[in-house]
């Protein structure tokens, strides 16, 4: 925190599913629910496993089938390509969109005119829609929250009820993460960045990745430590919403970074100022989930949180 010049954070480590530590600095209460970013995303992936397990979605689904719904609300997108990206294509982040596809002035201009408190999947499904895509789905890793924003309004059409209370209903409140919610100030954020938690809540949910865990079913565990089709270098591929890198032992490391920050003074809602990082890592030889928030939000990484965080989990020579 002082070497990148943070004032309020906290962390909370959790080994073989039991709380074991947790650290606040600054002004922030032990066990005080925070926003998540883009860690996010792991929750949109993980409901998104608990469809395909059930049979109502499947990896292979397309668009123009996962949201024909939808679309006769949206119309369709002006670049037909998007319509053969699959569900797979779009959680591994290869659903053909560019970084910033989605965001910038029209996130502002609907802010100007509207509550940021509902997730208005529609609307920014038509942001998305209006645009070319950067390329053929399929065909490169492309990082962007145009893919999990896609998700969640999937997961509406495909679970028939609204993507909060779904994805609370199966997956959160089972792994023990029962106050989860969608941030009453960013609650457009949804689906790609919008959760709000205690860190040992997350810490709960971040379970799911755990070999065995009954929140990923075997059809979905065997799609996601596959790396066919999802590489990003080094090792890693990018799986339900997180990073992954298969291991001999304890199924895997999982890891995200997730950052916001905003700052609009003419919202509907009254100013909005908001800036806050967050990471989650998983270590599956260890068994230990280490999740940390920090404020203010920074541009450039996290002054070596990563290593350092393993570094002392591995230094660890009994757990309480």
């Amino acid at each position: 925190m002082s070497k990148t010049q943070r004032t309020r954070g906290s962390l909370v480590v959790m080994q073989a599913g039991r709380p074991v530590h947790e650290a606040t600095v600054g002004r922030l209460a032990a066990g005080s629910a925070v926003p998540y970013a883009s860690l996010s995303k792991a929750v949109t992936g993980v409901c998104v496993a608990t469809l395909v397990e059930r049979g109502t979605l499947s990896f292979d689904t397309r668009v123009s089938q996962a949201l024909a719904r939808t679309m006769t609300r949206t119309g369709q997108p002006a670049d037909p390509r998007l319509l053969s990206a699959t569900v797979s294509e779009l959680l591994a982040h290869r659903g053909g969109f560019g970084p910033s596809t989605g965001s910038g002035g029209d996130m502002a201009d609907w802010l100007r005119r509207n509550s940021g408190s509902r997730p208005a999947f529609d609307e920014q499904l038509r942001w998305l829609f209006a645009r070319r895509l950067q390329s053929t789905p399929g065909e490169s890793f492309e990082y962007s929250n145009a893919n999990y924003l896609m998700l969640g309004a999937i997961i509406e059409e495909a679970a028939g009820q609204p993507y909060e209370r779904y994805c609370k209903d199966a997956v959160l409140t089972p792994l023990g993460a029962r106050d989860a919610q969608l941030d009453p100030a960013w609650r457009i954020l949804s689906s790609y960045g919008g959760w709000r938690m205690a860190l040992a809540d997350y810490a709960r949910f971040y379970e799911a990745f755990a070999p065995g865990n009954p929140a990923i079913g075997p059809r979905a565990r065997q799609w996601m430590m596959s790396p066919d089709g999802k590489q990003v270098g080094g090792g890693a591929h990018y799986g339900l919403g997180t990073f992954v890198r298969p291991t001999p032992r304890g199924g895997g490391n999982f890891w995200h970074a997730g950052r916001w920050v905003y700052d609009q003074r003419n919202a509907h809602d009254g100013p909005l100022s908001v800036s806050y990082s967050t990471f989650a890592v998983r270590l599956g030889a260890l068994d230990v989930n280490m999740v940390s928030y920090a404020e203010p939000g920074r541009e450039q990484g996290d002054g070596g949180l990563d290593g350092a965080l393993g570094n002392a989990a591995r230094g660890v020579k009994r757990w309480p």
